[in-house]
């Protein structure tokens, strides 16, 4: 019984190290046939150093026992999209994306809770997770609209001095329907 605790609590970072290891093992083989693992990368690659461990720290999110590796979902799937958005403004040469670019990370966030909570159960954290990435996805869009519109024509994609009070009211009102939704399920629930 103690030592399959043991090998839950030594789960996750095992395989971490291990990862490392096997990663400097590759290298260091690469390297006694002569072969940089910068020349096979090549130049424009380099994302891929962000990308391989957010994908190993995935892989770690289901070796502890659920809810444990959470964690490693979350920040595995922020690393991934951060190197898959390096890599696409690298190819593209596209870095003004980060004006709105920077949404896809909660969304990120938001599917690992929402994945980790289904594959584990667990309905409170696909719950969030799907309302977290929810959330982000219409910052994303909003974000491309705006900022694309702003990017081409050099101006903003509607006036802002005159809208402004007409996006708070909507802003407001969609705050107190979710305000009065979740109220009428806790009312529900007593």
């Amino acid at each position: 019984m103690q030592g399959t605790e043991i090998g839950r609590r030594l789960g996750a970072p095992a395989v971490i190290g291990l990862s490392l290891v096997l990663a400097g093992l590759g290298a260091l083989m690469l390297r006694q046939i002569g072969v940089e693992v910068g020349d096979v990368i090549g130049e424009g690659g380099w994302p891929f150093f962000v990308i391989i461990p957010g994908l190993i720290l995935l892989a770690a999110a289901f070796v502890p026992a659920p809810p444990r590796g959470i964690g490693f979902a979350i920040g595995g799937s922020i690393a991934t999209t951060v190197g898959l958005i390096l890599l696409y403004q690298q190819t593209t040469d596209h870095w003004e994306s980060w004006a709105y670019a920077w949404s896809l990370l909660p969304l990120a966030a938001g599917l690992a809770l929402a994945v980790y909570g289904f594959a584990s159960r667990n309905r409170e954290f696909t719950s969030i997770g799907m309302w977290l990435a929810g959330f982000a996805a219409v910052l994303f869009v909003a974000g491309f609209w705006f900022f694309e519109t702003v990017f081409e024509s050099g101006r903003a994609p509607l006036d802002l001095g005159t809208w402004w009070p007409a996006i708070l009211v909507g802003v407001g009102a969609l705050i107190i329907g979710k305000a009065v939704v979740g109220s009428s399920r806790v009312d529900r629930r007593e």
